[in-house]
């Protein structure tokens, strides 16, 4: 498997282990697995000023923070677009994601772009670090102001 593909399937992964009914319990385990054990995730939040601002978690603790925020309700996201550059040992995706309420994509949650860092370990990628941001008022996916992701 070439190292386009192996990324691929390893985003793919990523947003399937998050993703599904609020009853499913995640694997939790296995989505460990893909993160080298120093990682860090960086979600962007914002507060009542409109401050966008760091939420840093290492990936160790985010599986109690998802189900802090998320349990038990129904979560399904899905990669719509991405970039990935590598270089030796070291990748980037630039990953568009749309997260929706139900799995047939009928009730949207939101749109972001998550940023993975990776590296090539052992023959094997794993996500050094992630930071994502979504969609806000004045920030949008290809919405063509200066700072902002363009798609091809």
């Amino acid at each position: 498997m070439s190292d386009r593909d192996a990324i691929r399937a390893l985003v793919t992964e990523l947003y399937s282990l998050v993703s599904g009914p609020g009853d499913r319990a995640r694997d939790w385990a296995r989505e460990a697995e893909l993160f080298l054990p120093q990682a860090h995730m960086i979600r962007t939040v914002v507060g009542d000023d409109c401050v966008a601002r760091p939420e840093i978690i290492r990936a160790v603790d985010y599986p109690a923070n998802f189900e802090r925020k998320m349990g038990g309700r129904d979560f399904f996201e899905v990669e719509v677009h991405n970039v990935i550059e590598t270089f030796g040992q070291i990748a980037h995706v630039f990953s568009t994601y749309e997260a929706y309420e139900d799995a047939a994509q009928t009730r949207f949650l939101k749109r972001g772009i998550n940023s993975i860092q990776l590296y090539k370990i052992d023959g094997e990628w794993k996500i050094a670090n992630m930071a994502w941001d979504d969609e806000r008022d004045g920030l949008t996916v290809g919405g063509g102001d200066a700072g902002e992701a363009q798609h091809p």
